[in-house]
């Protein structure tokens, strides 16, 4: 709670871009409940506690991302003529990879490859080509390496095992895309790769995206599991392999969210203790940890995960 959490003053102006723009391509139905639920998530405001120093045209960007994850999430976790279709799945996102790489729309291009080539657009004109390719690389990674796994797991009916879950989740949850922004947010905040690859960055890195990832799955675990008998969901998978009651289950949660959260201080502590360190590095731990407290204070508000038969008080409304 002592780290920095005022958003960006650019909240509601980002968010009313962003739904212009899915409104314009058809990403997001015209009609009255699909809009109503856009409105009530508020995502503006989660790109405005995650990356709080952003500029305006920067944040636009990094909340067109965050709404194309959300709405790509929301058909491959909740439709099960999408979710559970791994093949059809795999050819909708191969399509969407190509026009992220720089390649022409089809001919029929879905909404979501539209949008995806305006974000493709306006961010090689933002950022190096450096950046452009380590994003893109972490979208490939998140699609096949988290998106697609859950969906073989919904399609067979199957719960993952424990640490596999844990792995593909820091995948599945597109955390390291996000991260990647929080270079990007910030003009002249890029990382050189020789900073970039540190260890103890790489390891701060790794421990954002468990941290976020999973306790994202806390937040959901209603709309994913109860609702649409999803398998993919930490607490989920804590209850089907280690046989637990779903009160035990989510202490289990929370005790491993806090495991990793004290893993990550004690990480940057390391970092410091090294002797002086690049304001580029210091800027991006920075960022990861307004990402980790950010995320908690969004997802306590937005209309996203509400709900009055929430098994979490707090979401009750």
């Amino acid at each position: 709670m002592s780290w920095s959490s005022e958003p960006s003053l650019h909240a509601r102006a980002i968010d009313r871009a962003t739904r212009t723009r899915v409104l314009a391509v058809k990403l997001l139905p015209r009609v009255q409940p699909a809009v109503r639920r856009f409105d009530a998530s508020q995502f503006g405001l989660l790109t405005a506690y995650t990356y709080p120093r952003g500029t305006r045209e920067r944040l636009e960007v990094c909340n067109d991302w965050h709404v194309w994850l959300f709405l790509f999430d929301d058909q491959a976790d909740e439709q099960e003529e999408v979710g559970q279709r791994p093949e059809y799945l795999q050819e909708y996102v191969e399509s969407c990879l190509k026009v992220l790489r720089g390649g022409p729309l089809r001919a029929r291009a879905t909404p979501l490859e539209r949008f995806t080539r305006h974000l493709r657009e306006r961010m090689g004109s933002l950022a190096s080509e450096v950046w452009l390719a380590r994003f893109t690389r972490d979208v490939e990674d998140y699609l096949y390496r988290g998106t697609l796994p859950a969906a073989r797991h919904w399609a067979a009916g199957t719960v993952p095992e424990l640490e596999p879950y844990i792995e593909q989740r820091s995948m599945d949850s597109a955390m390291y895309t996000a991260l990647d922004l929080v270079e990007f947010a910030h003009e002249g905040q890029e990382l050189p790769e020789a900073l970039f690859q540190q260890p103890l960055v790489q390891r701060l890195r790794h421990l954002c995206a468990r941290v976020v990832g999973l306790t994202n799955d806390l937040f959901s675990f209603e709309k994913e599991v109860l609702w649409h008998r999803n398998p993919n969901n930490f607490v989920h998978v804590l209850r089907a392999n280690q046989r637990l009651g779903l009160e035990a289950a989510i202490h289990a949660a929370i005790g491993v969210i806090n495991a990793d959260t004290d893993a990550f201080l004690a990480c940057e502590e390391a970092l410091l203790e090294q002797g002086p360190v690049d304001p580029r590095v210091l800027s991006y731990v920075e960022g990861m940890k307004a990402w980790i407290h950010g995320n908690v204070r969004w997802s306590m508000v937005t209309g996203r995960y509400s709900s009055p038969t929430s098994p979490f008080p707090e979401l009750r409304r």
